[in-house]
């Protein structure tokens, strides 16, 4: 008796979570290479493809992931559920202040903080957590003198656990679909600035907090819900800015790599003196690149254009945003560091105008996220 194997293109959501986990690591990490032919790009670590042409190459790789599966069965569920600590970057807001003692911002003495604290514009929305028919009960109170307006928040999908946000500007009580918009974020009671104070109550006792559900909160999704999006919109900026090539080097600007990375991005060096510990090499690795190390290696390309191509699109979906608005705000601010310029006509010094670069790049964009889909 024998067996052929056929050739199947499972889907990223189609797979189980540690597999998803396991496999995004590995391709984060450089042991798997991604050729999407649709525009000779490097996938940033997120959808998985099976065919004919890349099954030999990957044989040894995928067998080496799935020889350490067991080992790591379960992490993809401890990311989700790492606490949050100060300097995470949540949603494209970062930490300020953690879970536990601290020095009161206001009163000068150690007390003990229940939460975390995120600063953001005032404004951002806050939705229900849970799952699609899930219901979220959510109770709104007020603390003028210390939390300000507060949100309360319990969801059928985790009954045990209830979530609160206090110095909002806005709250809207009752009962919510999930995903639905509860509240926005503000600077009420006793607060220094806007910001998102975030808790996660067990038992009538407030826990550090878990990174994934204020991930959730924040986006109106469950985490890794919507990486066909940042797939789609990496490939048609990397379409766009380099069709692909990793040593590209505009000579006019001097723009570096897949997503053409302007080198003063990479250490903060837009007054001519590059800074240690600046810039999007920081921000994303958590140390210096130099530019000739950026354009020597497109797994770092990849990973810093994808995480800033990735925040700039959550922060236009929680702005309010529809995805195909969204998509062309974020390229038009790759493209001229403004998103407010989507709709800007104007040639721009020998180079297509915002307008039409954000335009087609939402149209590659969409055409992309589709192909992706059928895979």
């Amino acid at each position: 008796m024998s067996s052929t194997v056929k050739d199947y293109k499972p889907h990223w959501s189609e797979l189980p979570p540690t597999w998803r986990y396991v496999i995004g690591t590995a391709m984060q990490a450089g042991e798997l290479v991604l050729k999407l032919g649709c525009v000779g790009a490097i996938a940033i670590s997120t959808w998985v493809m099976v065919d004919q042409e890349t099954n030999e190459s990957w044989g040894a790789r995928f067998r080496k992931v799935s020889a350490v599966a067991e080992a790591v069965a379960g992490f993809y569920d401890d990311d989700f559920k790492a606490l949050i600590s100060k300097g995470d970057v949540i949603a494209g807001y970062t930490v300020n202040s953690g879970f536990g003692l601290r020095m009161h911002p206001i009163h000068n003495e150690m007390r003990m903080h229940s939460g975390i604290d995120l600063p953001t514009p005032e404004g951002v929305s806050v939705h229900a957590i849970g799952y699609a028919g899930d219901r979220v009960s959510v109770r709104c109170w007020s603390d003028p003198k210390g939390y300000g307006t507060v949100a309360d928040m319990t969801s059928s999908a985790f009954p045990e656990i209830t979530f609160r946000a206090a110095h909002l500007s806005h709250c809207k009580g009752g009962e919510h679909r999930a995903g639905a918009v509860v509240a926005k974020t503000g600077n009420t009671g006793g607060s220094t600035g806007a910001h998102l104070h975030w808790e996660q109550i067990q038992g009538g006792v407030a826990q550090a907090p878990q990174k994934g559900y204020l991930v959730w909160a924040l986006n109106g999704r469950k985490p890794n819900e919507r990486l066909g999006d940042t797939i789609a919109l990496y490939q048609a900026i990397v379409a766009k800015e380099s069709g692909g090539d990793h040593t590209a080097v505009n000579p006019d600007t001097g723009a570096l790599g897949l997503g053409q990375v302007m080198p003063q991005n990479l250490n903060c060096s837009w007054d001519g003196k590059p800074k240690s510990n600046c810039g999007w090499d920081y921000d994303v690795l958590g140390r210096d690149v130099s530019p000739q190390e950026f354009l020597q290696n497109p797994e770092i390309q990849q990973q810093i254009v994808g995480a800033k191509l990735e925040s700039a699109l959550q922060r236009q979906i929680q702005a309010g945003h529809d995805m195909n608005t969204a998509v062309k705000r974020v390229a038009a601010e790759w493209y001229s560091g403004n998103p407010e310029l989507a709709h800007d006509t104007r040639p721009q010094a020998g180079y297509e105008s915002i307008k039409n670069y954000a335009d087609t790049a939402a149209e590659k964009f969409h055409r992309l996220r589709q192909q992706n889909l059928e895979k």
